[in-house]
């Protein structure tokens, strides 16, 4: 038998034999992103995709022990409405998700994003902010401004997050983020194949309650999309 059965047949055999705790059930914050750029009147050309931010399962690290390496989508995933769903979890147990390591650091924070996992139509990126000893910056929040209850914020009429295609041109996706210290950054169109390549974007000048200035950008890599979009059938 080939070391890839070997491997589904334990993956598939521990799934089957976990079981999940109530206690593990949260609620989190939804969060819904505009496509268009400044204070458009216009009626929107397409709808927005609504990634509503919901309760996680984890799944214990025993059941991808097998493989070489670790994925914080296999390992922790947090469904953003299905975004992170159970295919989503087995094509990165099948090393399909990539380990980056891009940082922005101002004012002794970090916006550290350390995976990326994408398919033809969606990108999941999994960053933490960090202080300077690597832990997790406190969850609290500047309640003085408009934007209370957003970990991340950004001037007025820009995205803390985006992506642009070659051109530089953004492109029209929903988006969303677990709004914390940790966890995941998605992207998703239902209507088409995401352009490559792509970039992302960073332009965010408040994290919690620090002020500062985190910009900056970088070449998404989406080389195992195709395979990635196969493997979550």
């Amino acid at each position: 038998m080939s070391i890839e059965k070997i491997i589904k047949q334990s993956l598939t055999k521990q799934i089957d034999e976990t079981t999940i705790p109530d206690e593990l059930d949260q609620r989190v914050r939804q969060s819904f992103h505009r496509y268009h750029k400044k204070k458009e009147t216009v009626t929107m050309k397409k709808k927005l995709v609504m990634m509503g931010l919901i309760a996680a399962i984890i799944l214990p690290t025993g059941v991808y022990a097998a493989l070489n390496g670790t994925s914080y989508f296999a390992d922790n995933p947090k469904d953003l409405n299905g975004l992170v769903g159970e295919e989503v979890k087995r094509a990165a147990a099948e090393g399909l998700s990539i380990p980056i390591d891009q940082k922005i650091t101002d004012q002794g924070i970090t916006i550290h994003f350390t995976e990326v996992y994408a398919e033809d139509s969606k990108v999941l990126l999994h960053y933490r902010i960090e202080q300077q000893n690597g832990e997790l910056v406190p969850f609290e929040f500047d309640t003085t401004g408009s934007n209370a209850l957003n970990f991340f914020e950004t001037k007025e009429d820009n995205m803390p997050f985006y992506l642009t295609d070659e051109s530089g041109k953004e492109v029209e996706v929903g988006i969303a983020d677990h709004n914390k210290p940790e966890g995941v950054l998605a992207f998703a169109t239902l209507e088409s194949k995401l352009p490559q390549p792509l970039t992302l974007n960073i332009d965010v000048n408040r994290i919690g309650k620090t002020k500062g200035n985190w910009k900056g950008q970088f070449i998404v890599d989406q080389s195992k999309a195709k395979e990635a979009t196969e493997a979550a059938k």
